[in-house]
């Protein structure tokens, strides 16, 4: 595992930033964490339209309502956090019909509730399994395509082709040769050149889990959890 360091900024704070009106918080957070939420919504059955609605209110849940306050860094990982919310989102909407709205319906979260509260508790969410292997597929996607635009930006900053290299074998599933050929180099170079990228584009990803981990624990847990998903 990559050196852990605590972050400065990392998405917790991100995320508490946005709920107190930061936009470009809430827009870094939108970012990152929409299209893993979009995709396993859409696997959920949802057509395409209200899949952007759903993920859209999982989104507004998770920063505008209380869910990151009351769901702190020792109640669990931030994606089974994100998990939780998803879920819950989903059964909502379906038991409405399809017409939740933010405003229209739905349940906000609870850690207390009170008499003949019957809105889920949060406490009762992060209890479900904390991992879903669709789900969990779609995040580590979802990081590796983070870590190749991280890549992508380094290579072209340093002028090196590991970028390029990397795409076109893993892309493109093009043979070594061909590669060799479009580079203007020796089939040992490319060998060179995608161990190197490889290398890189791990180190990109462990830093995305280390910027939403809020522990030296947390993050070897979650590294070598998600690893697993990693060809």
């Amino acid at each position: 595992m990559a050196d852990y360091a605590e972050m400065p900024s990392t998405m917790w704070t991100l995320i508490a930033q946005a709920r107190r009106g930061g936009r470009d918080a809430l827009e870094t957070v939108l970012r990152k964490y929409r299209p893993p939420v979009l995709s396993f919504v859409r696997a959920a059955g949802f057509p395409p339209h209200e899949a952007e609605d759903v993920t859209q209110e999982v989104l507004l849940v998770l920063v505008q309502d209380d869910v990151v306050a009351k769901a702190d860094r020792d109640r669990g990982r931030f994606r089974s956090l994100l998990l939780a919310v998803t879920r819950h989102t989903i059964s909502a909407w379906r038991r409405a019909g399809g017409r939740e709205k933010r405003g229209g319906g739905v349940r906000t979260l609870s850690l207390e509730g009170g008499p003949g509260d019957d809105a889920p508790r949060l406490e009762a969410m992060l209890s479900a399994p904390a991992t879903d292997d669709a789900f969990d597929h779609l995040w580590i996607e979802n990081l590796v395509r983070i870590g190749m635009n991280r890549l992508r930006e380094e290579c072209e900053r340093d002028g090196t082709p590991h970028f390029r290299a990397l795409l076109m074998h893993a892309s493109e599933q093009r043979p070594y040769a061909e590669i060799a050929a479009a580079l203007g180099v020796a089939l040992s170079d490319v060998q060179n050149y995608l161990h190197r990228a490889r290398a890189q584009l791990k180190r990109h990803v462990l830093k995305e889990i280390q910027e939403y981990s809020s522990s030296r624990d947390e993050y070897d847990a979650e590294a070598a959890y998600l690893m697993r998903f990693v060809e």
